[in-house]
């Protein structure tokens, strides 16, 4: 197993509970294996033993707690794990009670893939008492991933180190995020219908989306198709980017843009898996233009900077791949994807358009030229690695 960026010890260390949201596959459970003392207790509610146990009666979970509590002497708090939480958002009315009763002797970690069906049956989020953190697939801070590979298969954990069976793991995980996520958790009542959606959301990947159009092919209401993407981002499989403008209301009122979580999921959604993927084409430049979105996302989780990301666009339908903020009022950075070694003026002709309305705003392209080097506009062409370095720094 690599060593993953997310250090779960810091918080179990000062005494943190805190939610651990990532979606299927990313290694919530492998990274709880790893980080977690040997005392601690851990309750997986995809085992029906543990899900039956406590859907039958949530206060077990209390009175085993208090049992341990009670046999415990040592200064070191003790541990309690939850993979998996979604499936019983009654038990957060218990944990909350333990972490007011035990405070500063007892820490849960609960992890999860889906933080909607917690928001929908009105769960007790904990308030303050557990901060929500994000566990993502493996990132470029973690390993050093092969470009090629991430944009054709992605950098789910099982599926990257195990190449031999990427495919079929990938098809499967479609299959089993419909199954579960979808009606296991009864998050929509058309089964068939999200599926065709599946499959247009997966070809209007990082394209601005008008709900009323997609509603009108779908044979639904606009309100639905709204519904449908706010699944998919609340289940964590997608990016959601709004517009930018002066104007907060303006930007409520724009097209939101959806990026995949990862781009072997995303090319399983649209049958690509098995199709060549030649670096000249439309479709490799997309998926590098995904892929960065989804480093920017990792980053700055990792690294809590606390980042507002949008996309903009002005009247001719130039457009600006990232806008970085820190509110929704004051842009720091312009930022263009470019999977070419060599990019132009010509190729960046969203971020000239945008520095006559924010001249003294930053603007970067990044791409997959070997070096740094400033275009005659200004916009500064960086290496990939190196600009999403920069947002380590950026201020």
């Amino acid at each position: 197993m690599i060593d993953r960026y997310f250090n779960l010890l810091k918080f179990i260390d000062k005494f943190q509970s805190v939610f651990l949201f990532g979606p299927r596959g990313t290694g919530k459970t492998k990274l709880l294996e790893a980080s977690l003392p040997p005392s601690a207790r851990v309750i997986s509610l995809l085992e029906p033993e543990y899900f039956q146990r406590y859907l039958s009666d949530p206060s077990l979970l209390t009175a085993e707690i208090v049992s341990d509590m009670r046999k415990r002497s040592n200064e070191s708090p003790l541990v309690v794990a939850i993979d998996e939480v979604q499936k019983l958002p009654i038990l957060l009315d218990q944990v909350h009670a333990l972490i007011e009763k035990f405070k500063g002797k007892l820490v849960f970690v609960l992890t999860g893939s889906s933080a909607r069906k917690l928001k929908r049956s009105g769960a007790n989020l904990l308030a303050a008492r557990a901060l929500t953190t994000h566990l993502h697939p493996i990132s470029i801070l973690e390993y050093e991933l092969d470009l090629h590979e991430v944009l054709q298969i992605g950098s789910l954990p099982g599926v990257y180190f195990d190449r031999d069976f990427a495919v079929h793991r990938l098809r499967t995980y479609i299959g089993t995020y419909i199954k579960e996520e979808i009606q296991e958790e009864a998050l929509v009542r058309k089964v068939d219908l999200f599926s065709r959606f599946l499959d247009l959301a997966g070809q209007l990947n990082g394209e601005p989306i008008n709900h009323s159009k997609l509603g009108r092919t779908l044979k639904t209401s606009s309100n639905t198709i709204q519904e449908y993407f706010s699944i998919l981002v609340d289940t964590l499989l997608c990016h959601r980017l709004d517009g930018w403008s002066h104007s907060v209301k303006k930007q409520l009122m724009q097209s939101p843009k959806y990026y995949w979580f990862d781009c072997g999921v995303l090319n399983a959604l649209n049958g690509e898996l098995e199709v060549e993927l030649k670096r000249s084409s439309f479709r490799y430049g997309k998926l590098f233009e995904t892929y960065l979105i989804q480093e920017v996302f990792r980053h700055n989780d990792y690294f809590e900077r606390g980042f507002r990301f949008y996309y903009w666009r002005d009247k001719n339908g130039l457009e600006v791949d990232l806008i970085v903020a820190r509110s929704s009022a004051t842009p720091i950075a312009a930022i263009e994807f470019k999977s070419s070694d060599a990019p132009s003026d010509e190729d960046c002709l969203g971020l000239n358009s945008f520095a006559e309305d924010y001249p003294k705003v930053p603007r970067y392209c990044f791409s997959q030229s070997p070096k740094s080097y400033d275009l005659k506009s200004g916009t500064s062409v960086l290496p990939w690695r190196t600009g999403l370095d920069l947002l380590k720094n950026l201020r």
